[in-house]
């Protein structure tokens, strides 16, 4: 069945949320409220920062690594470059034992001179040698007949280096050499072996990462294989990783990013190491532990956490103090509510704010101020009208003894009328005229019946009815009130009974009291529309009663069925009628509406609930 809004009401939304939530304060409500924005907020905060640093720290090892490489690049190349300084100094001096012992660096001076080859090394003085072949002759030929020192790297033999003098040399070796020619004919050629060389590649890194050099280091390679590291002896001959050696050494570019080293994760930086021909014959590698920079990255996220986590331990302060200082108003206007609502309406809320809530305020002190003049009209009002209703009901007392002190006249005379009737002829022209006594008479005594029903006081006896059929009782009823004769009643009935469940003459009391209030409204003249049906759906009966009057303004729509509220002049109403007839009706399960325009009349729909199905009586 469907449900219809009282009367004069308007829905009244119901809380959202579950049960535990509605239970909270709502200063507990705004504090958890915040709270989870600002934990959701810093979560994902440190979430992103994390992502971001992480990424941040990458790029910085990258970088560092590449700008690193280009130092130890330079460095490697300051060899280099004093290497030749030393070669074109040394190639027009006689005291070359002299210049082993001042360049502590170089372990070897080979001379070419047209009266043979000579070796000289640091502490071992002068000996002969086998001319140069392959490399060290290719270099010296290119240095004789450029006519200027050059340096450069050599990939020399096993067996070319035992002829330098290197002791229990590599199958391979990397050497550092420097040639020039010398003033009188041949050449002078210096140099020392990088390979195996731990400890410059070492002084390398305390140069580059003065804090950290465990976690940091420089390798040189030879083809595939490591020849020098500042890792100590324990790398030696060990290989690249594959991923940098296909990069580095077969595809002669450099390489910067991750990379196996040992078996462990390094952030690293290659280039291709090339020969005095330029051709890549090994790779300069530097690189640092990840390990290392993870620290770095937990380092900076936990500094990171630790300012997001003061920032929420100073929202949750902030949150806390300015919920108080928001909830104080509301909870003075709950209090003023409260006290209001209990009759004390001297109270008044003072919030001193140009706010929102100040201005609440400001509105709730005037709708107390408003209610306290309206209740002190209200009780000027009740008085007057109490005394009017006391009046009325006197007359109704009286009107309802002649009513009844009539009806035993109106008895005696049915009676006599209709014992003379069956006295005179068919065709006696009295009989007329007595037939007219005999039905005027049984129709007054009608109306007085149905007064005296109307006005007695009775227990409410609940039915299944027709609505039509009390419809019709009632303009019996009122068809001599002041007015009817003066208007046209239009009924507009189903053909079918519209059956309710309710008391008939209450019933009848609500029709009794919008008819003649539509009949007070038309005026002589004015249509008076009575019609029946069921609604929409089915399940309620509806009487409206339609008239052409004047209307009701659209201020005072909203206010008739207030008890002693009434549009007519000359204190013609007591304002009580639709009040209780609104009242009857919500007893019974339905409702009342008022539909109006100003200048073109006032339309009263009553709901009831229908009975079809003839159920028994209702509690």
């Amino acid at each position: 069945m469907a449900e219809r809004g009282e009367a004069g009401s308007r829905p009244v939304p119901r809380p959202g949320g579950p049960r535990w939530l509605r239970k909270l304060s709502l200063k507990t409500r705004l504090i958890a409220a915040f709270t989870i924005l600002i934990v959701t907020s810093a979560s994902a905060t440190i979430g992103i920062g994390n992502a971001v640093f992480g990424r941040r720290v990458v790029e910085l090892a990258a970088s560092t690594m590449a700008v690193n490489l280009r130092v130890a690049h330079l460095r490697l190349a300051e060899r280099l470059d004093r290497l030749r300084a030393v070669a074109a100094l040394g190639a027009g001096r006689e005291d070359a034992g002299e210049l082993l012992a001042a360049e502590p660096r170089l372990e070897f001076l080979l001379e070419t001179e047209p009266g043979g080859t000579v070796l000289r090394r640091p502490g071992a003085g002068v000996s002969p040698a086998t001319p140069p072949r392959g490399e060290l002759a290719d270099f010296l030929a290119a240095a004789l007949s450029a006519g200027e020192a050059r340096s450069g790297f050599l990939v020399l033999p096993e067996a070319d280096l035992a002829g330098l003098g290197y002791d229990a040399p590599p199958p391979a070796g990397l050497l550092l050499a420097a040639a020039a020619p010398a003033p009188g004919g041949g050449a002078r050629l210096c140099g020392w072996l990088l390979s195996g060389r731990s400890d410059l590649m070492a002084a390398d890194v305390a140069l580059l990462w003065p804090e950290g050099p465990a976690d940091h280091a420089i390798s040189v390679f030879l083809g595939e294989r490591r020849v020098a590291s500042s890792m100590g002896a324990r790398t030696a001959d060990t290989r690249a990783d594959p991923a940098v050696l296909r990069r580095v050494l077969q595809g002669g570019r450099p390489y910067t990013g991750a990379a196996q080293v040992l078996g462990g994760g390094w952030y690293a930086a290659y280039e291709p190491l090339r020969d005095w021909r330029g051709e890549a014959v090994g790779i300069l590698g530097v690189g640092g532990r990840e390990a290392a920079y993870a620290d770095l990255r937990r380092q900076t996220v936990t500094l990171f956490a630790g300012l997001i986590a003061l920032g929420m331990i100073f929202g949750f302060i902030m949150t806390y103090t300015f919920s108080g200082l928001l909830i104080r108003p509301v909870a003075d206007l709950a209090e003023g509510m409260h006290r209001v609502a209990h009759g004390d309406l001297g109270y008044k809320v003072r919030i001193e704010s140009a706010d929102e809530l100040g201005k609440l305020a400001t509105a709730f002190n005037r709708m107390v101020r408003a209610i306290r003049q309206r209740d002190i009209r209200l009780r000027e009002m009740t008085e007057e009208r109490l005394s009017q209703v006391e009046k009325q009901v006197s007359i109704g007392r009286l009107a309802a003894g002649v009513a009844h002190e009539i009806n035993n006249p109106l008895t005696s005379i049915l009676s006599l009328s209709m014992l003379a009737l069956r006295e005179l002829d068919e065709d006696d022209p009295r009989r007329e005229d007595l037939q007219i006594v005999v039905e005027e008479t049984d129709r007054c005594r009608e109306i007085v019946r149905a007064l005296l029903d109307f006005a007695r006081e009775r227990t409410p006896e609940s039915r299944r009815v027709d609505l039509n059929q009390v419809i019709r009782d009632t303009l019996v009823l009122t068809d001599k009130y002041e007015g009817m004769e003066r208007l046209r009643v239009i009924l507009k009935l189903t053909d079918e009974p519209l059956m309710v469940h309710g008391d008939p003459k209450q019933l009848q009391q609500v029709f009794t009291n919008l008819i003649t209030n539509a009949a007070g409204a038309v005026g002589a003249g004015g249509d008076v529309t009575i019609s029946s049906d069921e609604d929409s759906s089915g399940g309620y009966a509806v009487v409206r009663v339609m008239d052409t009057g004047k209307g009701i303004r659209q201020e005072d729509l909203d206010r008739v069925f207030e008890p002693f509220f009434t549009t007519k002049a000359g204190g013609r109403g007591t304002g009580l009628g639709l009040s209780v007839s609104l009242g009857i009706v919500r007893k019974h399960d339905g409702t009342i509406e008022i539909e109006s325009e100003e200048g073109y009349g006032t339309t009263v729909s009553v709901y009831l609930p229908r009975d079809a199905e003839g159920g028994e009586g209702r509690s």
